[in-house]
């Protein structure tokens, strides 16, 4: 482990490495400024291009993109109260009031450096916790990982903002989507509907380019104008800015919390940091002696929602690097990129692939200090770009997406098949299905259906094998316990009628 570290240390100096993480973090601080974008949109973009690379420079740049974008999205919410990402929200609780009495400079000063120390925080226990992992990992055989599976695709379920019944219908969604193509395993066609393309299945690259990218792309035209609104941008000049970066330390009980809380928030499948954003501001206001001073443009409560919003990142990545279970839209497609690059996660990944470990942790920090630099240097006018009218925006993302689909496999197909997922991602934004759990349980239905078949090969076609091994009855016990409590919830929120009358 250590020695992986000290290679992947002295491989940051090789200049396509370098380029990598500044391709990575400009495109991660450019989509995260622009509000609605964000990093998912970004590393969906870039995805199909990586094709063919280096799979270690491909992650750097995934990871400099994992590693600022919450960081960019907390420039137009504290300049122009509008959160870049969904994860920046209570930043505009404190820092869009600063910057009407003209402390725009100071809450970016705070923001920037409590996103930098919460992301610190999270990639130092993601590392001292590998080892651990890698040991827990040779527990696992394959009906563990099977009932693993289903207990994270659950759990994003429950964690997903919309409504429970279509969190668990957008899964399942994805399952069916995942079970498209021909099965080797039993010698069938499935769902192809008599099209040689579908045969192969559903590539994911145009899947999540049209569910994410260009699904977005429709709702910002069909609204039309510019994605934020003007308003007057008032920075206060650099020496404010670097006065905001060193009274982040005058709040460190604000800034260890908000990293704790980030940090565990994201290790739970589906949270991730819009969750972490709240639970650390709320926190916050409860703890502290003046709770009223919180929303007034009190620099604690923008360090209180910083610095967990980026602390997720170490902790989201452990259960995708170590299980392969992808918690949120970042880790879906930063599982595509596995797909892609011929890349296993879990034990293959722990043992025989640290190389790729190493870049994506060192990667993130590198892009941290990077984007902190640029945030601390232009902030303002990054903010700008959030008012760029959306018929500029909208042709130059299609674009993109459209020869990124195509540069994969050079089929005119996966074209057609993005613009479809694109209609079918609007209509489901519009009813109110979460795109990513659908796209999790994609993701999650090709792996729990390989587990299963595994288990079966092994047990000789018996089923008995999924409720016999002590970890294999641990999980179905907590699936089974998260079934039980969300159910006693839901009867608790909405009485039966005779109770009600009574």
């Amino acid at each position: 482990m250590f020695e992986a570290f000290l290679d992947g240390l002295a491989g940051m100096g090789s200049p396509a490495v370098i380029g990598a993480i500044v391709l990575g973090t400009t495109l991660g601080v450019l989509f995260g400024v622009i509000p609605g974008l964000g990093s998912v949109i970004a590393m969906t973009l870039i995805l199909p291009f990586t094709f063919g690379w280096d799979p270690i420079i491909a992650m750097y740049v995934f990871a400099g993109i994992i590693g600022t974008a919450s960081t960019g999205g907390g420039v137009p919410a504290i300049l122009l109260n509008t959160p870049g990402t969904i994860a920046n929200v209570c930043t505009t609780f404190d820092g869009f009031p600063m910057t009407r009495r003209g402390e725009g400079g100071r809450a970016i000063g705070l923001a920037a450096t409590a996103s930098a120390l919460g992301t610190l925080f999270s990639i130092i226990v993601l590392a001292a916790l590998l080892p651990l992992a890698e040991v827990m990992l040779r527990a696992f055989t394959p009906p563990d990982f099977f009932w693993l599976i289903i207990l994270g695709l659950i759990a994003v379920t429950f964690a997903s903002r919309q409504n429970m019944a279509k969190g668990l219908a957008a899964g399942g969604v994805g399952i069916l989507i995942a079970l498209i193509g021909f099965s080797p395993v039993f010698g069938v066609r499935r769902y192809t509907l008599g099209s040689e393309y579908l045969w192969d299945g559903i590539e994911i690259v145009p899947l999540v380019i049209g569910f994410f990218a260009l699904s977005e792309l429709i709702v910002y035209t069909s609204r039309g104008g510019s994605i934020a609104r003007d308003a007057s941008v008032n920075l206060g000049g650099f020496k404010q800015i670097m006065r905001g970066a060193v009274e982040v330390f005058q709040y460190k009980a604000i800034l260890l919390r908000g990293s704790v809380i980030g940090t565990v928030i994201g290790a739970i499948p589906g949270a991730g940091g819009a969750v972490a954003n709240f639970l650390s501001y709320s926190t916050a206001k409860q703890a502290s002696k003046t709770p009223e001073l919180f929303g007034t443009g009190y620099p604690g409560g923008v360090v209180a929602s910083e610095s967990s919003n980026d602390a997720k990142d170490g902790g989201i990545l452990l259960p995708t690097l170590t299980f392969g279970i992808p918690g949120n839209g970042e880790m879906v497609i930063l599982m595509g990129a596995f797909v892609l690059h011929g890349i296993q996660p879990g034990r293959d990944l722990l043992v025989n692939r640290l190389d790729i470990v190493w870049a994506i942790i060192l990667g993130v920090i590198a892009a941290q200090v990077l984007t902190t630099i640029i945030i601390l240097g232009g902030g303002a006018w990054l903010a700008r770009i959030s008012l760029v009218p959306v018929k500029y925006i909208a042709p130059f993302v299609a674009i993109l997406s459209f020869i990124g689909v195509y540069a994969v496999r050079s089929n005119i197909w996966d074209v057609a098949l993005a613009v479809f997922a694109a209609i079918v991602g609007f209509s489901m934004r519009r009813a109110g299905f979460p795109l990513i759990t659908a796209v999790i349980g994609f993701v999650l239905g090709q792996l729990a259906e390989e587990k299963f078949t595994q288990s079966l090969q092994i047990s000789g076609g018996g089923y008995s094998i999924f409720f016999t091994r002590p970890v294999s009855i641990v999980l179905l016990l907590a699936i089974l316990f998260m079934l039980g409590w969300s159910m006693y919830k839901a009867a608790k929120k909405n009485p039966a009628p005779q109770a009600a009358e009574s």
